[in-house]
């Protein structure tokens, strides 16, 4: 599939670029094949959706670009590269650390899960700015310092000066640059809370001031994914990876998210990539849509094309399944059971659910053919339609 790759997106500068990955998981019983030669390209500024049933290996794709994976889990193949660096999965731990939350952050499904309990809501938001931007908050905090510098005796008033005007003195070299900012460390930690404020305000918090001094377990569902993703724009990431954001939480409240997400794009430029098995959500705020089944991609193109007029067999059947408010039909189902992954079906993995299935979508995995204009499907059927047909 990666030879056709290029077609899928014609933005000059790559932004988040997947070829040819392949995960497997070792189990007890066995090696769980979860993706099979996954390839994603996304454009910068872009909100792409990431659908598919549960467990066809949305999350474990995404978790991928990060390296946020179990301990079982192994890569046997594949590069995934960010704003044309150099591939992901090689560089060292280290350098992935300083890319985790500064230019690519995560949303999680499970805010309890993924908050800490023990730790103040304000004080969870401003953890990765510390991390990522301590120079920046000490540099807040010196010119806080600055300002409250009329409670100060006289000879803090003149080492913060000389401390401020970065001079080399007499009674630095005696006193020390750290410790004069360790001595007033509440104000660089203050410094930080207002930015973490800010972020919650953004999410569109009630009260972020009284929300940062308050633990997890009172805050409600919706509100705690709301933290979730301050955490996640605190340091103003290029790529925000939302997985199943809208998760267990009530319409009212999913509407909210929504709209933070979209107004993250619109502020800030930012590029979301959303998964989940939401169509409703998808259709909502996505511009292009990868639909995803048993680990491999199935169909590729823009919402209303996919919506609208689906291809692959498993997306039609994914958008009959809809019901809209006075349909009067039942739901089509789609007959069969997703495969199991440990053993799955050679060439097609949908092939034996598939009403439409011919002899070699059981022998040879299809390649991602165009059909029409930005349009791109994974099905032997649609070969004969194709420029790309081999």
């Amino acid at each position: 599939m990666t030879e056709n790759i290029e077609l899928l997106c014609k933005e000059e500068s790559k932004f988040l670029e997947i070829k040819d990955l392949y995960l497997n998981f070792n189990v007890y019983q066995g090696t769980v094949k979860v993706l099979d030669g996954i390839d994603l390209k996304m454009k910068k500024g872009e909100i792409l959706g990431l659908v598919g049933e549960t467990g066809c290996g949305k999350s474990v794709a995404m978790r991928s670009v990060v390296r946020l994976l179990e301990a079982n889990a192994k890569i046997e193949k594949g590069e995934i590269f960010f704003m044309g660096s150099q591939n992901l999965l090689e560089i060292s731990d280290n350098d992935l650390e300083r890319i985790r939350g500064r230019n690519i952050s995560m949303i999680f499904q499970e805010p309890m899960t993924y908050l800490n309990p023990t730790m103040k809501i304000g004080d969870q938001v401003s953890e990765g700015l510390i991390l990522h931007f301590r120079e920046d908050i000490i540099k807040k905090g010196i010119e806080l310092l600055k300002e409250k510098k009329g409670t100060l005796s006289k000879l803090y008033k003149k080492l913060l000066e000389l401390e401020l005007n970065n001079h080399n003195s007499i009674l630095l070299k005696i006193f020390g640059r750290i410790p004069i900012i360790n001595r007033y460390q509440q104000y660089i930690n203050y410094a930080a809370k207002r930015e973490s404020i800010n972020a919650l305000r953004i999410v569109g918090m009630p009260t972020p001031e009284r929300i940062a001094e308050q633990y997890t377990h009172e805050l409600s569902g919706g509100m705690r994914q709301r933290v979730l993703i301050a955490i996640a724009i605190v340091c103003k990431p290029e790529l925000i990876i939302a997985d199943e954001p809208t998760t267990a939480v009530d319409v009212t409240t999913q509407f909210k998210i929504l709209k933070v997400i979209l107004d993250l794009k619109e502020k800030y430029g930012t590029s979301i990539l959303l998964i989940t098995h939401n169509l409703g959500v998808i259709s909502e705020i996505c511009d292009r849509i990868y639909v995803m089944y048993a680990g491999q991609i199935v169909e590729i193109g823009d919402v209303v094309q996919i919506i609208l007029h689906p291809f692959h067999p498993y997306s039609v059947g994914l958008m009959n399944a809809i019901h809209n408010i006075g349909d009067k039909n039942e739901l089509e189902e789609i007959d069969g059971n997703v495969p199991t992954l440990s053993n799955p079906p050679l060439g097609c993995r949908f092939h034996p659910r598939c009403h439409k299935a011919m002899k070699i979508c059981s022998i040879e995995k299809p390649k991602i053919n165009m059909v029409e204009e930005g349009h791109f499907v994974s099905c032997w059927k649609y070969n004969e339609k194709s420029e790309l047909n081999v």
